[in-house]
Formats: structure tokens, C-alpha cells, sequence
């Protein structure tokens, strides 16, 4: 990667930039900063002392030192270097490598042509096309037409008699053979022109590289087999077999087969060994001059100690250990034996107390339980549902007696109108009775009692006998 360097004052006025600059004053010299010291202190020092005045030459020849130029001149070199700009280069365009255009491009391609092999692969499958349905409906169309107008022109039209060519057998068969023939030839055109069909143009790029690439033509011959149809035609039978009846056979025959073995029986077997004389221990003497006297052995009937024992091996013979630690053992697996019926029992006990506990607590649940169990509830809820459907269907039953009622005993609508019209009538007269006789209805009121009501009562009546008269 090359980099331009860009020399020339920075434009920013940026907060790092003004602290560079504060730092960049303040780096002085370690000299200058003693001197500034000196000054000072000799100043407070020269009001108490006497000092020799120095001339004016003296003054003149003071300046910038060697290393205040060497500190300034590198400040300069630090600010030019930080005022530098860096810029990276663009990458050049011969080092691009377009690496994923060319694999997007070769697997287009493969897609490409796979859908080109089964498209070709189907077009190979697809039957030759038929117009049979199509034929079939123009000619039931004709037929119809045919029928409607032989139908109008029957009536116009004379019968004509039937060509004796028709009827020959002869003719029949000639054009039964023309049908055959025209058939066969249609079927062989057909077969030709699919033939000689070519599938549909290729696409440019195909036809621009037409040879695949060597992994596309191994693929091709490795994938050839698919191709192929298969040699192989399996014969199916078509029959189902009777599971059954095959398995009963087969019991059948492996019972015939199986050998029976006579089951073997262990012939008594006596041991021995235990009657015979212990070795003579080396500490006591007297034993050892006591003549052995040799045990007479009764011969075993165990078939297994013939076979076994010869002529070079010694007799064996259960020491006092060996019957020590039968008998430990022994003792052992009576006690296991004992503890394992003693657990068996109380578990067995431990069980029906709990069974009966069980049925206790069950029976005191339910003796102490306010609430039912769910049958009960169950059919109390069942009957409390019934009893209000009766009684829902008994209070509607009672309702539509009333309606029917009200509806009976309502008066007509023309009788309500005339009804109305009187009561008007009536309320009419009345008012105008009150006011010819100077009264107000507050006067004719129920609610005041004395000789006006009475006198009100008096003419009421008498207005209600002038209405039912007319």
C-alpha cells in the first residue's frame, strides 16, 4: 500500500490541536527555566545586597544559546511532522479477481442445464397429443344438429328407401377395413413426427460453449446408469399365502422333529472321605510309634469317583476347616433365609394393617365429610334440573293461558277506536256541563269532601244517563 504524505498547515481548530500547542509553549528548556529561577531569586537578593553594576556591553552580547536553537528547531520538525496528512491509496483495478461472478456464473449454467436434461427428459415421456375428446364433442354436436333438423324436416321431407349397397354384407366390411387402415396409418404418422421432433431452441449461452466441462461429462458417465432401464423384471404373485395354516404345519413338523431327551437322573453318591484316619502330627511320638491302623473303605457307587479316581491319586478327605466354614455358611444362608421370610411376613402384615387402615380412615372420611360423594350429588343435581324444567315448562304453560286470555277478552281494534271516541265524547260533554254550570274541576275533585262533591257525584250521573241515551 503506498501512502502520500500532504506537507502544509492544519486547517482544524480542534481541541487536541489547542492542547498541542499549549504543550508545544511550555516545553522550554530546563536552562531557561533555571535562569527564570536565578533571575528571580537574585532579584530579592540584590534589595539586601550591594551588587557591582554591570555595563551596558555586557547586556548586549546576551542572546539565544546553542541549545535554545536546537530545542526550537525540533519543535518546528515535531509541529511539521503532526501537521502531516495521510491518505491510502485506492486498490488498482488489475488485482481485483472477480472469483465469486465466475461461481455464480458456473452454477447458473449447472441449473441451467439440468433443467434442460429434465425438460428433455419429460418431452421424452410425454405421449403423442389426441384430438379424441375434441372429436368426441363435435360429433355429438353434429348429431345434435343432425337430429333437431331431421326433426323439423320430417314432417316436409319423404322417406326415402334404403340403398340395397347398404345392406350388403360386403360393403360393411370394406369400409370396416377402410376405418382399420386409416387408424393404422394415423398411429404411424403420429409415431414419425414425434420421431423426428427436435426439442425446443437452446438458450444463447448453451449454444456458445455447447461442450460441457470434464466434471459435467464425468458426471454424465458416472450418472449413465439412471438412464438405463432396468434388465430386471420381478415377478410379483399376485396370490396372498395363508399365514395360518402355514404356521400351524410348521408347529406341527418342528413338534414331529424335536428329539426327546430322557432327563438325568443323579445316582446316589456317598462320601467317604470323612472316615478317613487324620495324618499323624510330627510333635507327638507315641502316635508315631503306634502301628497305623488302616481304615476299611467301603467302595462309592458314584459312577463319577471310578471314572475320576485312579491308581496314582491320592483320597481326599474333609479337613476340620473345611467343615467349619460349610457349616458357617450353612448357618449363614439359614439366617439370611430367616430374615428374608421374617421381612416377607411383616411386609405381608405391615400390607393388610394398612388395607384396614385404609378402609378406617375411608369410612370415618366419609361419616365426618359434609360434603356428598359425587354419585349422590350427581343425582340430586339431576333431580334438582328436572324439577326446574317442570317447573319452567309449567310457568310457560301458565303464560300462554294468560295470553290466550288477554287476547280473548282485548276487544277488537275497531271496537277500541269507538271506545276511545265515546270516552272522548263524554270527557267533552262533562267539561262543558262543569263550565255551563260555573264549576271547575278542581271543585268536582274526589279529594274534597262536603256538598260540592256530592252536587259533582249528582252530575256525573246525570251526564253519564245523557250519553247512554244517545
Amino acid at each position: 500500500m503506498t501512502v502520500f504524505v500532504v506537507k502544509g498547515p492544519r486547517k482544524s481548530s480542534s481541541m487536541s490541536e489547542l492542547m498541542s500547542g499549549r504543550r508545544s509553549t511550555s516545553r522550554k528548556s530546563p536552562q531557561l527555566r533555571q535562569s527564570g529561577r536565578f533571575f528571580t531569586s537574585s532579584a530579592a537578593w540584590a534589595s539586601a545586597t550591594t551588587v557591582s553594576h554591570r555595563g551596558p556591553q555586557h547586556l548586549q552580547h546576551q542572546g539565544p544559546t546553542e541549545t535554545e536553537q536546537l530545542q526550537l528547531s525540533k519543535e518546528e520538525k515535531e509541529e511539521a511532522e503532526c501537521q502531516r496528512k495521510f491518505r491510502a491509496v485506492p486498490v488498482p483495478g488489475h488485482v481485483f479477481l472477480p472469483l465469486y461472478d465466475e461461481m455464480t456464473q458456473v452454477r447458473q449454467k449447472e441449473r441451467k442445464e439440468g433443467h434442460e436434461q429434465r425438460r428433455d427428459f419429460l418431452l421424452s415421456m410425454q405421449k403423442p397429443f389426441s384430438f379424441l375428446e375434441r372429436d368426441e364433442k363435435k360429433r355429438e354436436k353434429l348429431m345434435q344438429i343432425i337430429s333437431t333438423v331431421a326433426q323439423s324436416q320430417k314432417a316436409t321431407n319423404v322417406r326415402k328407401p334404403v340403398p340395397k349397397a347398404i345392406k350388403d354384407h360386403a360393403v360393411s366390411e370394406h369400409l370396416k377395413e377402410e376405418e382399420l387402415r386409416r387408424k393404422v396409418r394415423i398411429q404411424l404418422r403420429a409415431q414419425e413426427t414425434l420421431r423426428k421432433s427436435t426439442a425446443p431452441i437452446e438458450n444463447q449461452t448453451h449454444i456458445e460453449n455447447p461442450e460441457p466441462r470434464t466434471a459435467q461429462r464425468t458426471k454424465k458417465e458416472v450418472l449413465a446408469f439412471l438412464d438405463q432401464k432396468p434388465t430386471f423384471q420381478p415377478k410379483t404373485n399376485s396370490q396372498v399365502p395363508d399365514f395360518d395354516r402355514l404356521h400351524k404345519a410348521f408347529q406341527r413338523e418342528s413338534l414331529k422333529r424335536a428329539e426327546r431327551k430322557n432327563v438325568t437322573k443323579c445316582q446316589p453318591f456317598h462320601l467317604r472321605t470323612s472316615t478317613l484316619p487324620s495324618r499323624p502330627s510330627r510333635s507327638s511320638s507315641e502316635k508315631e510309634q503306634e502301628p497305623i491302623v488302616s481304615a476299611v473303605l467301603k467302595r462309592s457307587n458314584s459312577f463319577g469317583g471310578l471314572t475320576s479316581l485312579s491308581t496314582d491319586t491320592l483320597p481326599t478327605y474333609i479337613t476340620d476347616a473345611a467343615r467349619k466354614r460349610c457349616m458357617a455358611i450353612r448357618k449363614s444362608v439359614e439366617q439370611k433365609e430367616s430374615k428374608e421370610q421374617e421381612s416377607a411376613e411383616w411386609m405381608r402384615r405391615h400390607r393388610k394393617r394398612s388395607q384396614a387402615m385404609k378402609k378406617t380412615v375411608a369410612v370415618r372420611a366419609k361419616v365426618m365429610d359434609p360434603h356428598s360423594s359425587l354419585k349422590e350429588v350427581y343425582h340430586e343435581k339431576l333431580k334438582q334440573h328436572r324439577e326446574a324444567d317442570q317447573q319452567r315448562t309449567r310457568e310457560y304453560k301458565k303464560e300462554l293461558q294468560d295470553i290466550k286470555a288477554r287476547v280473548t277478552v282485548r276487544p277488537y281494534l275497531f271496537e277500541q277506536v269507538s271506545q276511545k271516541n265515546a270516552k272522548a265524547d263524554a270527557e267533552r260533554i262533562y267539561r262543558d256541563k262543569l263550565r255551563e254550570a260555573g264549576l271547575n274541576e278542581q271543585f268536582v275533585d274526589p279529594a274534597c269532601h262536603g256538598t260540592p262533591y256530592t252536587v259533582a257525584i249528582l252530575l256525573q250521573r246525570e251526564l253519564c244517563s245523557e250519553i247512554i241515551v244517545v
